[in-house]
């Protein structure tokens, strides 16, 4: 994978295909869904679905959002940049306006 930008890199790394135990226990969940005869029991059954879906959804998004701020952090370690020093009265005049905490 190392064609790819580490970012991307990464989020492929995540997706992996599932192993073919997991697809069978997914298949099993499935007939048994499919099975239900009682209307209230499905619809229960979606509304868990459902509220399962956007829980994760919403974690794994939060989830990216940090990885990728960290990432970004990481950057900025390791690639530091210099800042050129303020001379003369802008620098007089910074230490006024802006004070180091």
């Amino acid at each position: 994978m190392s064609e790819f930008p580490s970012d991307i890199s990464a989020i492929l790394e995540l997706a992996k295909p599932p192993t073919i135990e997991e697809e069978l226990e997914m298949e099993k969940a499935i007939r048994v869904a499919l099975s239900i005869t009682d209307i209230d029991e499905l619809k229960r059954h979606v509304e868990a679905l459902l509220r399962q879906n956007h829980q994760q959804s919403v974690f794994i998004s939060h989830s990216l959002d940090k990885i990728h701020y960290l990432q970004a952090k990481i950057a900025c370690i390791e690639n530091r940049v210099k800042q050129p020093r303020k001379e003369g009265l802008s620098q007089f005049f910074s230490t006024f306006f802006y004070p180091k905490s």
